[in-house]
């Protein structure tokens, strides 16, 4: 089986998710959003996404991390490969 070495802490995995709730304005579940199939994901959404996690998380997101932002799940497990 494989495991992960980092695995997001409570803190930071509920800062996340309220990023995520901030900037697509949802009340439900946003562990399951991913970008092809949540139409409020445009470029605008994406930016502040990006403005958000780097200063929640002070951290500087290089272009390869931000084509790696496709959905929930993919934003986490990218923080978690920084250490987060």
């Amino acid at each position: 089986p494989f495991f992960r070495d980092n695995i997001m802490n409570l803190s930071n995995e509920n800062k996340l998710q309220e990023i995520f709730t901030a900037i697509f304005d949802r009340a439900d579940d946003v562990t399951k959003l991913r970008r092809l199939s949540e139409s409020d994901w445009d470029s605008l959404a994406n930016t502040s996404l990006i403005a958000a996690i780097e200063s929640e998380f002070d951290i500087e997101l290089d272009l390869e991390d931000m084509e790696r932002l496709s959905s929930y799940s993919s934003v986490r497990l990218l923080l978690e490969d920084k250490g987060l």
